[in-house]
């Protein structure tokens, strides 16, 4: 993968970006939207830490992950908000968030939807028919191509 997009933004060319323009918008729209989650790695630190003033596990609410696509698409996502729905403050805690996440995409979750927030930042909306299921608010976060889920040999 290349870091920075060419001027079609293919989905596999689109480097690190920190704010959803209309372009991008346009190409994540197409290349995500519909796609089935097939697998999550949760990391327990984030970009968004600060030197030594990292949160504990317990208290983390900004998350790194990646986010394994069924059209062998992969998100990697950087200081992401996770949301179980609009009105609710962010699920905190790694192993918390993890289970939450691994359990919901092991039933059924689907890409449904891509937004953005007042300030640009990318939001995807994770469905089950058609129901969101969770809201991730996402800082930065980059597109590559997988060839294994993780823990496939």
């Amino acid at each position: 993968m290349t870091e920075t997009p060419n001027s079609e933004n293919e989905p596999s060319e689109i480097g690190l970006h920190f704010q959803l323009d209309d372009d991008l918008y346009e190409a994540l729209v197409e290349a995500l939207e519909g796609e089935r989650a097939m697998a999550l790695a949760l990391y327990e630190e984030s970009i968004t830490d600060e030197g030594d003033e990292k949160p504990s596990l317990e208290a983390r609410v900004l998350f790194d992950l990646d986010l394994h696509l069924e059209n062998n698409l992969l998100l990697v996502l950087y200081g992401t908000s996770v949301f179980p729905d609009l009105d609710s403050d962010p699920l905190h805690g790694w192993q918390q968030t993890g289970k939450i996440l691994q359990t919901l995409i092991a039933e059924g979750l689907w890409l449904d939807e891509i937004a953005a927030t007042a300030e640009d930042e990318l939001v995807l909306i994770l469905s089950r028919n058609h129901k969101p299921q969770l809201y991730m608010i996402v800082s930065g976060w980059s597109i590559e191509e997988w060839e294994r889920l993780p823990g496939e040999q």
